[in-house]
């Protein structure tokens, strides 16, 4: 259930735009709405008013740590209410966060030491691995859900909408991530005085998305800014069941759902999301069949296709997929309100309506630039002849109607989404020459038939180097979306007449047609079933191998995806905990092969929401 009793506060889009920050906002909810839930994870929710008071008291530990307006903090709570907090408390006292993924800290370890943070917040649980991520002589804070209960929540009155709230990392074409530096106003706008969705004071928002993924900050602020109530799902990667009892037990309307993530749900279970009002699948491209399927399953259910760089925080364009749509690609949609949005040629100069150029966006959105990074700030936050202020260039190539609707056409560049999260392929090449027993390399993005993309590394590699080594190095200095989706170990790459890499000529094999892979008979015995299952959701042949799951590289969303074809492969459910404790063949053939016939914890869930969904 919504929060019906809210007064929720609203501001005009002007306003906003030009005076508020994230903590003026909250405290708004906090004085208007403090009996009313705030945020809810698992069985722990607290109001408002105690949210607003566990704010205040990490804003005094935060400060005693010697934290002052200006400073960055690193974040490594996953997440969590204690992430939440840490987040308002921060931003509350001038500083900017950073958010750092515990899935991956030798890449959190990178960005922290990139950032240079003043402190690290982490929660009690990830003290010992806060340690090791910690750059030399940063204090590490872990904090408790334990508030000073005559704690009072008061944001500093010197705050600016112009100041830098966050900073988030994306990868870099030189191997070196690029830190986005985003203001207060650009969240500000995100939430307030829009009318691309509902984001009212009665919605529940899912907070699913990635800590370092800023997705998750249009979840959190949807709800928090607006007195909405936020419900986090902490499992680092949930399977579609407990996403589906989630989204049920604490009546979710509205939530974001990675475009990878959507595809799944559609194909597998598409009642999965019945319970919500609103959905934004967001951060690729949509495959047309799929939501066809999605709108078919659910004609209720509002689908809104949410598109934008992380340096205009979050959304720059949304589309409602309604009558509007004529079938054909999903179109990125219309600008957000307060944001200008131009079609450039290579001049910088407009083009006409219905023909290609680059989209540059200008506005309360746009990121203060690159954090130490002036040369790459420079190249891409630009002046345009007869405009006030800086323009961000997206490197998106779109086409603009005469009625302001936007089509997608491509990168003018080598960079993709896997995923949602944004992947430069240059970068993944420089992590793949960094490792010693590799010669050369080339990556490149091949398009999966649901339209996303996975990532596929040629690689030249010294005699006796395994593909499960060369993926295990990548893990230890790349994120996990910009691990090769497959890696062709070969003894030479093609060359063009110039003596480079014919890139040209890798893409053509990429989209040569591909044998069909044979389907295990019903009757086939578990570990074939399993490795059947492995090779629709890795989409190559897997051999009957001592390799783990992610060693052949498998990803979170393909976990997922293995999980529920896996469940209905074998007619019972079962906890995808079970595929991280037996990663290989044989040990999830044994743990399986011993598993009662049902789940009973797992089948409940699954009926719940089934229940919840069709009610």
């Amino acid at each position: 259930m919504g929060n019906q009793s809210r007064n929720s506060i609203f501001v005009s889009h002007d306003i906003y735009a030009r005076e508020m920050t994230i903590p003026a906002l909250f405290a708004a909810q906090v004085a208007h709405c403090a009996d009313d839930t705030a945020v809810v994870q698992d069985d722990i929710s607290l109001t408002y008013g105690e949210l607003g008071r566990l704010v205040a008291s990490h804003v005094t530990a935060l400060r005693a740590a010697g934290v002052t307006p200006g400073a960055r903090v690193g974040l490594l709570c996953g997440r969590s209410i204690l992430g939440v907090a840490a987040q308002l408390a921060t931003v509350s006292i001038g500083a900017a966060f950073v958010p750092l993924d515990p899935a991956g800290p030798k890449v959190a370890a990178t960005v922290a030491g990139e950032a240079e943070i003043a402190a690290l917040v982490c929660s009690p649980d990830l003290a010992g691995l806060a340690k090791e991520v910690a750059p030399r002589g940063c204090p590490v804070l872990p904090l408790t859900l334990i508030a000073d209960e005559t704690a009072c929540f008061v944001p500093d009155p010197g705050l600016r909408a112009d100041d830098l709230a966050y900073v988030i990392y994306t990868s870099g074409s030189t191997g070196r991530p690029k830190g986005v530096m985003v203001a207060h106003r650009g969240v500000c706008r995100l939430v307030r005085g829009q009318s691309y969705a509902d984001l009212g004071p009665d919605q529940v928002m899912l907070n699913m998305a990635a800590v370092g993924f800023d997705a998750s900050i249009g979840e959190i602020y949807s709800a928090l800014l607006n007195g909405g109530r936020l419900v986090i799902l902490p499992d680092a990667v949930p399977s579609l069941d407990r996403i589906a009892q989630v989204i049920a037990d604490h009546g979710v309307t509205i939530a974001y759902v990675t475009a990878g993530l959507f595809h799944v749900i559609a194909e597998r279970d598409p009642r999965i999301l019945a319970p919500l009002q609103q959905v934004f699948p967001c951060g690729d491209v949509l495959s047309q069949p799929h939501v066809e399927r999605m709108r078919a399953a659910l004609p209720d259910l509002r689908m809104i296709n949410g598109y934008g760089p992380t340096e205009n925080t979050v959304f720059t364009c949304c589309f409602p997929i309604d009558d509007r749509w004529d079938g054909g690609p999903v179109p990125i949609g219309y600008g957000l309100a307060g944001d200008r949005l131009l079609v450039l040629d290579e001049a910088r100069a407009p083009v006409a309506d219905g023909t290609i150029g680059q989209l540059a966006v200008g506005g309360p959105g746009v990121a203060l630039g690159y954090l130490g990074r002036p040369d790459l700030t420079a190249a891409a936050f630009v002046p345009v002849p007869g405009q006030d202020g800086l323009f961000y260039l997206t490197g998106d190539l779109v086409v603009r109607d005469a009625g302001g609707l936007i089509r997608f056409h491509g990168r003018a560049d080598r960079q993709i989404k896997i995923n949602g999260q944004r992947v430069e392929l240059d970068s993944v090449e420089h992590a793949l020459r960094a490792d010693p027993a590799i010669r050369d390399a080339a990556a490149l993005a091949a398009r999966r038939e649901d339209g996303s993309r996975r990532i596929v590394a040629f690689v030249v590699a010294d005699a006796g180097t395994t593909v499960e080594a060369v993926l295990a190095g990548l893990r230890t200095r790349l994120p996990e979306a910009a691990v090769p989706a497959r890696i062709d170990l070969r003894d030479a790459l093609p060359l063009s007449g110039s003596g480079k890499v014919d890139r040209k000529r890798l893409a053509a094999e990429l989209d040569a047609p591909r044998p069909a892979r044979a389907a295990a008979p019903a009757d086939a015995g578990l570990r074939a079933t399993i490795r059947a299952v492995w090779s629709e959701v890795l989409e190559r042949e897997i051999p009957d191998t001592e390799a783990t799951f992610f060693d052949l590289g498998g990803t979170s969303l393909q976990l997922i995806a293995a999980h529920a074809a896996l469940q209905a492969r074998l007619g019972r459910t079962f906890e995808i905990a079970k595929l991280f404790q037996a990663p290989r063949l044989r040990d999830l053939e044994r743990l399986l092969g011993e598993a009662p016939a049902i789940d009973a914890v797992a089948a409940q869930r699954m009926r719940m929401a089934r229940r919840r969904g069709q009610g």
